[in-house]
């Protein structure tokens, strides 16, 4: 009963999902395409921070939204890295966040799955430092163009993308961030291959944030190492390869990730912050972040 009861909810979603959102006149991107962007005659390289992190959607309860709310906004403060991609960041999430942090960060694709609510991908950057070039969203889905399910997905999964200048530098990187999803074989694993194949298309320095729901070695992780993705755990000086996921009781497994494509240079630190504040941890992940260089040729 059960079972059929999900099977309704699902086709019933997948009819639904298009033609409501083109009713409610959802914004659509398909492919990034390279944006315009100034050439750059020199050879410029640069040090960036990027982070990852699941901020958990739970509105109420014993981890509710209310109690870890300033340890999400503390994490990032502290950290401030130069983009951080965040995962299961609902409208309550994401207004508040854009609130408390517009005096140090803008946002991008800064909506959610279904309807511009529910989770969202969306990618903080610090606005003293860079200005927001262009930016899109897409559905891990057959169609990535409008609001789907994809593949054998449990729910719809969404990525977001933005590209960021250096106001003093020039120098051009562009950021993807995404949720792969934590049930559908066929969908974790095509979601990760649609991603390499984003990235690449941009044609620029760029990072990969997200909950990757997988671990290192999976299908998934090769098909980003095949599209030329290099995880960071493990190409880093410095680097801690402990648990990221703990649901606050054990840690389970190793699934949030920063991966950089191949005009990455070095990686001088990769971390796993495990900072509690207001006597709980933000998130029932920890938070993850890549200090590395890229090149823009």
């Amino acid at each position: 009963m059960k079972e059929r009861t999900m099977n309704f909810l699902r086709n019933t979603m997948e009819r639904l999902l298009p033609l409501t959102s083109r009713k409610r006149n959802a914004v659509v991107h398909d492919a990034p395409g390279a944006p315009e962007i100034p050439a750059t005659p020199d050879r410029l390289t640069q040090e960036i921070t990027a982070m990852s992190f699941n901020v958990l959607t739970s509105v109420g309860g014993k981890h509710g939204l209310r109690g870890r709310y300033n340890g999400v906004l503390q994490t990032i403060l502290k950290e401030k890295p130069d983009s951080v991609g965040l995962q299961e960041a609902h409208e309550l999430w994401r207004g508040p966040l854009k609130r408390d942090l517009k005096e140090s960060y803008g946002v991008a694709c800064n909506k959610g799955r279904v309807f511009g609510l529910h989770e969202g991908t969306p990618i903080f950057y610090r606005k003293d430092k860079y200005e927001l070039l262009k930016e899109g969203v897409f559905w891990l889905s057959e169609r990535p163009g409008v609001a789907s399910m994809g593949w054998d997905a449990a729910c719809p999964r969404i990525a977001g993308w933005a590209v960021l200048r250096d106001k003093r530098t020039g120098f051009t990187y562009a950021h993807f961030n995404t949720h792969l999803d934590h049930k559908g074989r066929a969908a974790m694993a095509n979601g990760a291959r649609l991603m390499a194949e984003r990235l690449n298309a941009l044609g620029l320095p760029a990072v990969l944030t997200g909950d990757l729901n997988c671990a290192p070695g999976s299908l998934p992780m090769e098909y980003l190492k095949a599209g030329g993705l290099t995880d960071l755990r493990f190409a880093a000086d410095k680097a801690d390869t402990g648990l990221t996921h703990h649901g606050y009781r054990d840690c389970t497994g190793v699934i949030d990730y920063v991966y950089a494509n191949h005009y990455l240079r070095g990686a001088r630190e990769f971390k796993v912050i495990r900072d509690q504040y207001d006597g709980t941890y933000p998130s029932d992940h920890f938070a993850v972040s890549a200090t590395l260089t890229l090149a823009n040729k």
